[in-house]
């Protein structure tokens, strides 16, 4: 196997489009005040992250069932490297989508949200669990940026075509 499968790639690419757009919506609401605008974004940024939880387990799952193109390289530290990457990215995203439903479960932005009343929304600066969930962005940031750099380096200075193997348009092998 050369490649990854077409669906273990598909979701790859899903989650990382997602994972930006979750990024940018989550900075952008916490700088509204409560507004009729922040009250209805709130769902949406609660939605991309639960389907960001589901489809991570859907891919950890089709990358077993599906299987895997062998290493890339001939080191056997880099593999463990990639592979431990790969890992934590996975757990990272798993512990920043739990850590935002234990910030919505425990703020009480669901009443807020059933009342649709603005003014009664929360301040997520209290809530505890909400730390967790920028802890782990942030590591799954960091390794994110690791695992684009990496990728960069093998498509360009090794020039092994390495990101080939995630591409969703399939190759002859």
């Amino acid at each position: 196997m050369k490649q990854y499968s077409k669906r273990t790639s598909i979701l790859h690419w899903l989650i990382f489009l997602l994972v930006v757009a979750a990024f940018f919506l989550g900075h952008y609401l916490a700088d509204l005040e409560n507004t009729p605008e922040k009250l209805s974004l709130l769902p949406v940024h609660f939605l991309i992250g639960d389907t960001i939880l589901v489809l991570t387990l859907l891919r950890i799952y089709f990358r077993k069932k599906d299987g895997e193109p062998a290493p890339a390289n001939a080191n056997p530290l880099l593999n463990k490297i990639a592979a431990a990457t790969h890992s934590l990215l996975n757990l990272s995203l798993i512990a920043a989508a739990i850590a935002g439903i234990a910030t919505v479960a425990t703020s009480g932005v669901i009443e807020v949200l059933k009342k649709g009343d603005p003014s009664l929304l929360p301040d997520f600066e209290k809530v505890g669990a909400r730390e967790v969930h920028e802890i782990f962005i942030g590591v799954m940031l960091l390794l994110l940026v690791f695992h684009v750099v990496a990728a960069l380096y093998h498509q360009f200075i090794v020039r092994d075509n390495l990101m080939h193997r995630i591409r969703i348009k399939r190759f002859k092998e």
